[in-house]
C-alpha cells in the first residue's frame, strides 16, 4: 500500500537524522504545495524537533525571459532559515543555485529541497545509504582526477579539465546526513563543476534525451560546438535545435552558454520512460536527472565561477561513455563497478 506524504517525510526525515532536540524551519512560497507544507510539519512534530514555516509572497522575477525562479532576490530568507538546524526547501524550484543556499549550508547547517514530483516517485526514488556509498566513490575518483571525456556513437566527444583539489563535487543521494550538506529528494547522480572555461569538443543530443526543465524528450539530433567552456554553434534539423537557438538568445547574455556542472545518474529504480508516463508539467525532471548510466551536463548558472544567471538547463542524454583518466565509470549508457 502506498505511503501517505505525511509518512513518507517521516522516513525521509529519519533519514536525515531529524530529532526532538533540533529546530526545523520549511520555507516555501504563498499559497503553493500546502500540501507538501502540511506533510512537512506534521512529520517534523511527530518526531518531536520544532518547526517554523517561512512564506515568501513570489521568487519569481517577470521582467526575465521564461524561467525557475531561484530566490536569489530574497535574502531575508537567509536570516531566519540560518539559525534552524535543518532546512526543509519547498519552494517551486528550489533554492538551488541561489547564494541563500551556499550561505545556510556554508554555516555548517543542513539542507534538502523537496522537489514537486509526485508522491509515488518520492518513493520510489528514496535514497539509500547503499546508494550513498557508490556516489562517494564516484566522489573519490572525481577527486583525484585530472581530465573527464565524454564519448558516444552518435558523435559525442568532449573533454574538460577537472583536475585541482578545489573542483566542486555534488553528491546527490537523495537526503542530508552529514553537517553543512545541500541534497535534492529525490535523486541519485554525481556530479562536479569541471574547471571554467576548459571544456573542447561536440555533444550530440538524440531522440529520447532530456530538456529539463522544459520536461520533454529530444525529437531530432541536436549537435552542440563546444569551446573555451561555451556552446559556441548549435545545428540541427527540426524543433529541438531552434528552440535551444531561440531559448538562449532570449537573455542576451553570453553565460547562458556556458557549461555548468555535469556528471551521471546512478539510480537504479528511476526509469527514463518517466516522461511518458506522468504528465510533464507535473513533475521536477528528478527522475531523468538520476537514471543509471546517463551523462548529464547544465548550462548557464554556477555558483563556483561567478555566474548568477537564472538561465540553466539540464540535459540527461543515453548511451555515452565516460572515462576519467584511465577509469571508465559507464559505457554505452550502462553503469560499471569502479
Amino acid at each position: 500500500m502506498a505511503k501517505t506524504l505525511t509518512e513518507l517525510f517521516i522516513d525521509q526525515l529519519k533519514l536525515c537524522e531529524v530529532n526532538a532536540e533540533q529546530l526545523v524551519a520549511v520555507i516555501s512560497e504563498h499559497n503553493k504545495r500546502v500540501d507538501f507544507v502540511d506533510a512537512a510539519v506534521a512529520a517534523t512534530r511527530q518526531l518531536g524537533a520544532g518547526v517554523l514555516v517561512l512564506t515568501a509572497s513570489s521568487l519569481s522575477n517577470p521582467s526575465l525571459p521564461p524561467y525557475r525562479p531561484d530566490g536569489r532576490e530574497v535574502g531575508a530568507l537567509l536570516a531566519a532559515a540560518a539559525e534552524c538546524d535543518f532546512v526543509i526547501d519547498l519552494t517551486q524550484a528550489g533554492l538551488i543555485h541561489s547564494d541563500i543556499r551556499t550561505r545556510i549550508v556554508g554555516k555548517g547547517k543542513r539542507m534538502l529541497f523537496v522537489s514537486p514530483e509526485p508522491a509515488d516517485v518520492l518513493e520510489r526514488l528514496m535514497g539509500t545509504p547503499a546508494m550513498q556509498s557508490e556516489i562517494n566513490k564516484g566522489a573519490d575518483l572525481l577527486k583525484v582526477g585530472k581530465r573527464m571525456r565524454i564519448t558516444s556513437a552518435a558523435g559525442t566527444d568532449l573533454t574538460v579539465d577537472i583536475s585541482g583539489e578545489a573542483l566542486p563535487i555534488t553528491r546527490q543521494w537523495g537526503f542530508v546526513n552529514e553537517p553543512g550538506r545541500w541534497d535534492n529528494w529525490p535523486s541519485g547522480f554525481i556530479a562536479c563543476f569541471p574547471n571554467d572555461k576548459t571544456a573542447y569538443g561536440t555533444i550530440v543530443l538524440q531522440p529520447g534525451d532530456v530538456l529539463i526543465p522544459w520536461q520533454r524528450y529530444v525529437e531530432n539530433a541536436v549537435h552542440l560546438k563546444i569551446a573555451d567552456g561555451y556552446i559556441v554553434e548549435i545545428t540541427g534539423e527540426g524543433y529541438d535545435a531552434f528552440v535551444l537557438r531561440d531559448y538562449f538568445s532570449r537573455w542576451n547574455d553570453p553565460e547562458v552558454y556556458a557549461l555548468s556542472h555535469m556528471g551521471w545518474g546512478v539510480h537504479p529504480n528511476a526509469a527514463w520512460s518517466a516522461l511518458s508516463v506522468y504528465n510533464p508539467g507535473q513533475v521536477f525532471g528528478q527522475e531523468l536527472r538520476s537514471t543509471s548510466g546517463n551523462f548529464m551536463f547544465s548550462t548557464g548558472s554556477n555558483r563556483f565561477a561567478g555566474r548568477e544567471t537564472p538561465a540553466h538547463l539540464d540535459i540527461p542524454i543515453r548511451d555515452c561513455t565516460i572515462t576519467i583518466d584511465d577509469t571508465t565509470v559507464v559505457r554505452d549508457g550502462r553503469l560499471l563497478d569502479y
